[in-house]
């Protein structure tokens, strides 16, 4: 008797196995197929799908090209036939006692520079506050001291160059300026200096750019 219960719950037991493991094998397959467990997750994250524009590789930036403005002047038209200056002469300060505000400045170009305008003048440039700049030239024939055409009335917001001068040239570019950064053409704010007036003359760019 005993040894048939033993044999029976042997069956039984071995019966239970089978049975418990068909069931966890057949809750694991539901599980894949309709619940979102970890592996059907990764399953549906490793899917491969069509790019998204995030995905491109950045496009390069096009080159930026340099443009030197200063070879489309033709500085040659207002050509300065200069004599040699073998004694400078010292800063006359009463000639224009309002730049004694620049002193510094005016006097450390003066004594560094040689002169680099009209045959004559030593020019001192400086900023004076956003998109601004301004200056001074000083003649190195008496030391007298003049305004360059530059500050808030020549200014432009969209500079390309400025400031732009010779040494054997009565031609000054206060500015090389544009509308808007993306515009291509540009405008010039431009002066001639009157050696006999000693004052700078509005130009049109049409007098002095270089015909191509």
């Amino acid at each position: 008797m005993k040894m048939t219960k033993l044999i029976n719950c042997l069956f039984l037991g071995i019966l239970g196995t089978t049975y418990a493991c068909n069931n966890v094998t057949q809750s694991n397959k539901e599980a894949v197929e309709v619940g979102p467990s970890d592996n059907a997750a990764k399953a549906i994250i490793v899917t491969p799908t069509a790019s998204s524009p995030s995905d491109e590789l950045p496009k390069e930036k096009p080159e930026e090209i340099l443009v030197e403005y200063q070879d489309s002047v033709d500085f040659q038209r207002y050509n300065v036939d200069a004599k040699k200056v073998t004694e400078r002469a010292p800063i006359d300060w009463t000639s224009y006692p309002e730049a004694k505000d620049f002193k510094t400045r005016i006097t450390e170009a003066y004594q560094t520079n040689e002169a680099d305008f009209a045959g004559y003048y030593v020019m001192s440039v400086f900023g004076c506050g956003a998109s601004c700049i301004m200056g001074f030239m000083i003649d190195i024939r008496d030391g007298k001291i003049y305004d360059l055409p530059l500050g808030e009335e020549n200014s432009c917001l969209f500079a390309e160059d400025r400031a732009m001068g010779n040494r054997k040239s009565r031609l000054f570019i206060a500015g090389v300026c544009k509308e808007n950064p993306e515009d291509r053409k540009v405008y010039y704010k431009a002066y001639v200096w009157d050696e006999i007036k000693k004052e700078f003359e509005k130009v049109e760019a049409a007098a002095f750019l270089k015909k191509t």
